[in-house]
Order: C-alpha cells, then structure tokens, then sequence
C-alpha cells in the first residue's frame, strides 16, 4: 500500500505579500513536519531548502548556511516525502521545457506535486532575497533587494513544489524550485536552468494542510483582497 503522503502549508503566501516577515515557527518544528522543504527565512534573510531533513539556508552574500533549529521562517511548505517513482532526465534545455516534460510525466495538475532532483547542470540561475529589517515593504517590492547567481557546470539538489491555481493567496499556484550544489555552497530560488542530466523523484500530496500563524500575525491584515497583480510582480522572474 502507498504510504500516505501529508503537505504542510506553514503561513500564507498574503501575509508575505502584505509585507509581515517575522518567523512564526521554528525549524525544528518544521522538522517535525516532513523532511522536504522550501521556505524563506525569517526577515526574508535567504531562501530555505531542506533536503533529507537537513536544512539550507542560501544568502544573498552568495553563501549557503545550516542554521540553528531555533532559527525560524515566516512562510514555507514541507512534505513527508515518499517517492512514488524514480524518473531519469537529460538534455532538458531550460525551466519552461522542464515544466512541459512534467506535465506530460505528472499530468494531475489539480494535485499538489514535490519534486526531489539531483543532476547536473550546464546552467543553474538562481535568486536570494536580502534580509527586510522593517515590516511594511510588500514582498513584491522586497523582492527589488536581490542577489542573482548565474552558475555554470554545476551538480546539486533541485527541490520543490508545483501548486494548483486554487492556493493562490495561500501559496503562489505552479512552479516554485530552490536549488543547492552538491558542495552546499551555494543556492537559492530557481528562475532558470539547463540540465545535462539527473535523477528526478515525485511524489503527489494526499493530504494538504494549513498551519495558520498566531492570530496576531493576521490581525489588521486584508487577506481576503485580489492578490493576483502583487502575486504576479513578486513572482515576475519566477
């Protein structure tokens, strides 16, 4: 029988988006939730990725650091990941074929997907946000405050989650990958790749859950507004 695989939802992606950056559950709580993970840290200080329970935390200074278990992340999901099939890619040239290639592989976009894969790369452009000290700024315009990494020839673990269009305002619905080398060197949120070739697992959710913050976290917030243009500018290159 197929293990039964449980989603969290840590926070909500409008919370982000209303500019709240505070950290609202520890990683060793996380911890407890799956051992796959991507999530943004607390004041938005790097982008998270947890891979096999261990966790990464990619900076825009362009290091990448295993913080401590009382470090915290504002807004992430985690899946007790539980592979329901091994599939070998090569020679997918770029992000958007990649999406194409798991449409056909994984058609039941209606059900949240987590992906582990370990290749290597002839290209891998990633993204960190810098650390926010003040609440307020929108993650769309927070997100002005980046570091792009352009890699080349590079190995390491790609990890993430492809959503439905029904969380939007509780996550950003399709796509959303982090990324770390092999070395844990360097990371951070995927806008695009070419991949010479890999291993990729998947698994699909059957069960997704939400872990609502403390109330105080959403009092005086409007999150029951249109956020599909701040969505859209916060996720402009992915």
């Amino acid at each position: 029988m197929k293990a039964r695989t449980k989603f969290t939802q840590v926070s909500l992606f409008s919370v982000l988006l209303s500019g709240r950056y505070d950290g609202v559950i520890s990683i060793a709580e996380l911890k407890k939730l799956g051992g796959m993970s991507i999530a943004t840290m607390d004041r938005l200080d790097g982008e998270m990725q947890m891979i096999d329970g261990v966790v990464y935390q990619a900076c825009a200074d362009g290091h990448v650091y295993q913080p401590g278990d009382d470090a915290t992340i504002p807004f992430g999901t985690v899946a007790e990941f539980h592979a329901e099939r091994t599939v070998r890619l090569a020679g997918i040239p770029s992000y958007e074929l990649f999406e194409e290639y798991m449409a056909e592989c994984c058609p039941q976009e209606n059900v949240p997907l987590a992906v582990h894969f370990t290749g290597n790369f002839r290209r891998m452009k990633v993204r960190t946000v810098g650390r926010q000290e003040q609440d307020g700024l929108g993650l769309a315009d927070a997100a002005k405050n980046e570091a792009v990494f352009d890699l080349s020839d590079c190995s390491g673990d790609l990890v993430g989650f492809r959503l439905p269009g029904y969380v939007s305002g509780v996550n950003a619905p399709g796509w959303h990958l982090h990324f770390v080398d092999t070395a844990r060197r360097h990371g951070g949120h995927v806008v695009n790749f070419s991949l010479l070739e890999g291993n990729l697992r998947y698994c699909h959710a059957d069960d997704f859950q939400i872990r609502l913050p403390d109330p105080e976290v959403l009092s005086g917030l409007d999150l029951s507004r249109d956020w599909s243009k701040e969505l859209k500018r916060a996720e402009a290159e992915r």
